[in-house]
């Protein structure tokens, strides 16, 4: 319903500024009507008395005059080229007093012109017409004309008499004008404007100073509003782009996020590796400074268990994207925290910059005294990263010493800044990467059960956190005379976070209803290095008319299959089941195809090294960008309300058997049977089956893991071979589950939880044999 309420309020505007431009338009249609039957004259005594008036009012252009056969009152018609429109009639019952009153009347409407600001109203109340107000200045906009105009005609010599008794006249013989837009003489309240010609009341003049107080109110009454949302922007959810707006990154899928509610006021663990993110025990005011690479005084606003509330964080990438996400570099790794904590934590924030109390860092009057890093050298972890020059960049923190091997000054700021609790500006002009050794005298609180390793990227941040009670002077005399650098204190503009929203987490969330979920893996496979994809295709329609079971293989040199449908091919490439995928056509299902596609030798060389479970991920974008191209596939994702399974422990007991540890994992699955040895209960973190996958699959539905058991066991489930992959024979399996394993699937039709569907949009049905080279894929 809210989603509409834009939609219904659209049409219900539209509509009532419809009804006005309507009543509008009828209105002018009698006016249009006499105007058209009326005669254009230029001889009379109406003629002679309007060329006298204009005279005396300087108005310098003839207004046309026309008779018309119409009851319509004396009025002016037109803006641009206004025309005196007088009923038949009129002089033989007007004095020429009172002709004069009425026409001098008319004629202050062209000076003043009226009809143009009426015309302007006018549209702004077919645009407001929902607002009372905009109504009640458009009474007011016709009450002071006419008032104006009769203070006029009495300062021009007209007689208050006379001209009282013209009006009256007028009223009597003729209607008002239906339009705004066509001034007449005799809008506005009557009896109020009788008594004020008769008793000659006028309107003080306003002076110079008043009408020069009166522009700057309205000057100001326009452009507050405007300056007081330049002033206050709207919050908006930031979520920045790395390396451009048109880069992507992939996005973190959260395992599990839970409250840590330990009371551990001490011990925190933030880890980025290259398929996995961990944070233990950090508050999400500590998460922000990481993700953002600010510091706690850089932060305001937001409530406050942001700085009290604590949470243990476990997030994953898509394996086909991992070796991509280990060669970034510090700015999307931050971002895809960023991400995270937007969609988790709902938070919102905008960047301020403020003038606060800040660091310089210079180079000291004696030069510096960083060493420059060796190329060529080793650190201290003997790790190299082939995909860089040079070695890797490093910070070690070590009670009262902080090392640096191959880091820029640029890289220091951040500790330092932590270490002071004032942000730290880098000031040297110093671009190389050295290596030195800082040593102070405070002590370092840092828990000894959690050594760190830090990289010179954000998560050494909140690692940093942990230090308290640094004393600031022995951490500048050791910047001084160990690097050869100075701390000054500033006054500088420094961008700061201000928090304009965020969601508390109560309880533990997960991604199980998302099987296999790599909803991302798709949409970034491209922009991932290196980009490949197969060399050569083919795909044949398989025509054997034997009933053979499906196979794939994952050779060195590229990919084949052999009698599988197109639906089996986007349930492996796009990581969904069969019940997630919508809007297929019914051949996505029946027909089968043999595929073969072969990769580049220098890929394949580099497949060879690799297991059949490394070489399916390296190849899963490559199989995306057959499907694309083999089958003109278009899908897109959404997330639906489905109903669920629970898959929970009965009262007496699991009858599943414990692993023995290093056994490998293994899972049959056929009809009536589903066996695993060695095999997880819960869905498994690399796509691996089990149990309640092949649960999904045979009931169609999800099946929510509730057992908490998180080993590897042995079993084998076994139920009617009548069963099938449908709902409707569910009960035979669901009594096989609780006899054998000691299970229980608990459904409900009204229970149901969020699944990423993949939604077919296209696909072009393969009816004879294509070959694709690498040239064509594209």
């Amino acid at each position: 319903m809210l989603r509409s309420l834009p939609t219904v309020l659209l049409i219900v505007w539209s509509s009532g500024c419809a009804a006005v431009v309507f009543l509008w338009w009828r209105r002018r249609q009698r006016t249009v009507a006499a105007l058209r039957g009326a005669l254009s004259t230029q001889a009379g005594r109406e003629f002679e008395m309007l060329r006298l008036l204009e005279r005396n009012s300087a108005i310098t252009r003839h207004i046309e005059l026309k008779i018309s056969e119409s009851t319509l009152e004396p009025g002016i018609l037109g803006i641009f080229r206004p025309v005196l429109l007088l009923p038949t009639g009129i002089s033989n019952r007007l004095s020429d007093a009172q002709l004069k009153a009425i026409i001098t009347h008319e004629l202050c409407h062209v000076r003043r012109r009226d009809n143009l600001a009426a015309t302007l109203h006018m549209l702004v109340e077919a645009v407001f017409w929902f607002h009372p107000l905009v109504w009640w200045i458009g009474a007011r906009l016709v009450d002071e004309r006419e008032h104006a105009c009769d203070e006029e005609v009495l300062k021009l010599g007209s007689d208050p008499q006379a001209y009282a008794e013209g009006i009256l006249k007028v009223c009597e013989f003729y209607v008002e004008s239906p339009l705004l837009c066509a001034a007449g003489a005799t809008g506005s309240n009557l009896k109020k404007r009788i008594e004020a010609i008769m008793t000659h009341r006028t309107a003080h003049q306003l002076e110079g100073g008043k009408k020069l107080l009166l522009a700057a109110m309205g000057i100001a009454a326009v452009t507050a509003p405007i300056a007081m949302g330049l002033a206050h922007p709207a919050p908006v959810r930031i979520r920045p782009q790395a390396q451009g707006a048109d880069a992507l990154v992939p996005e973190y899928q959260v395992l599990s996020l839970k409250p840590n509610k330990s009371g551990n006021t001490i011990d925190k663990l933030i880890l980025f590796r290259p398929n996995r993110f961990t944070a233990t025990n950090f508050t999400l005011r500590g998460l922000i400074c990481v993700a953002y690479g600010v510091q706690d005084s850089q932060i305001s606003g937001g409530p406050d268990w942001l700085s009290s509330e604590k949470y243990d964080i476990e997030a994953n990438v898509d394996g086909s994207v991992a070796e991509a996400v280990s060669n970034f570099t510090v700015e999307p790794q931050r971002i895809m925290l960023q991400h995270l904590l937007s969609d988790q934590f709902k938070l919102s924030l905008h960047h301020e910059t403020r003038d606060l109390p800040v660091y310089e860092l210079v180079v000291a009057k004696d030069g510096p005294k960083l060493s420059e890093a060796n190329p060529g050298g080793t650190s201290r972890t003997s790790d190299k990263n082939p995909d860089r020059k040079g070695r890797t960049s490093r910070l070690f923190f070590s009670g009262t010493r902080l090392t640096g091997e191959a880091v820029s000054p640029a890289a220091l700021v951040g500790p330092l800044s932590l270490l002071l609790g004032r942000p730290v500006l880098d000031k040297t002009g110093l671009k190389g990467e050295y290596d030195f050794t800082l040593d102070w005298l405070a002590p370092l609180r840092v828990p000894e059960s959690a050594p760190f390793l830090l990289k010179a990227v954000p998560e050494h941040a909140e690692a940093l956190a942990k230090v308290h009670a640094i004393e600031a002077a022995s951490i500048l005399m050791a910047v001084s005379d160990q690097l050869g650098l100075e701390l000054t204190p500033e006054i500088g503009p420094v961008e700061t976070l201000v928090i304009d929203h965020a969601e508390e987490i109560m309880g533990e969330r997960s991604s199980q209803t998302q099987p296999r979920d790599q909803g991302r893996a798709e949409s970034v496979a491209a922009s991932m290095p290196p980009a490949r994809v197969y060399k050569a295709v083919s795909i044949k329609p398989h025509r054997s008319a034997t009933s053979l079971a499906p196979t794939w293989n994952f050779p060195a040199d590229g990919f084949a299959a052999t009698h599988v449908t197109l639906q089996s091919l986007i349930q492996w490439a796009y990581g969904v089941e069969g019940f997630q995928i919508s809007g297929a056509p019914d051949w996505l299902n029946t027909d089968r195809y043999d595929v073969e596609a072969k990769v580049d030798s220098s890929v394949a060389n580099e497949l060879r090294n690799l297991s059949e479970e490394q070489r399916r991920a390296k190849q899963q974008p490559m199989l995306l960008e057959l499907l694309a191209d083999g089958f003109k596939l278009d899908v897109h994702r959404e997330t639906r309300e489905l109903p669920v399974y629970d898959l929970v422990i009965t009262d007496n007991g699991t009858k599943l058997q414990q692993a023995p540890a290093g056994e490998s994992p293994r899972m049959r699955f056929g009809s009536g049977l589903i066996a695993g040895q060695s095999a997880p209960i819960g869905l498994a973190e690399n796509g691996r089956p089990s149990l309640v996958r092949m649960l999904s699959l045979e009931l169609q539905r999800p099946v929510l893991d509730k057992t908490g058991l998180k080993g590897t066991y042995d079993f084998s489930l076994r139920w009617t071979s009548a069963a099938s992959q449908s709902v409707e024979h569910g009960p035979s399996i669901l009594a096989a589950v609780q006899e054998q394993l000691g299970l229980k699937l608990l459904p409900s039709n009204e229970q149901t939880a969020p699944v990423q569907v993949l939604v077919v949009d296209h696909a072009e049905r393969v009816t004879s044999n294509q070959e694709v080279n690498a040239a064509d894929l594209n």
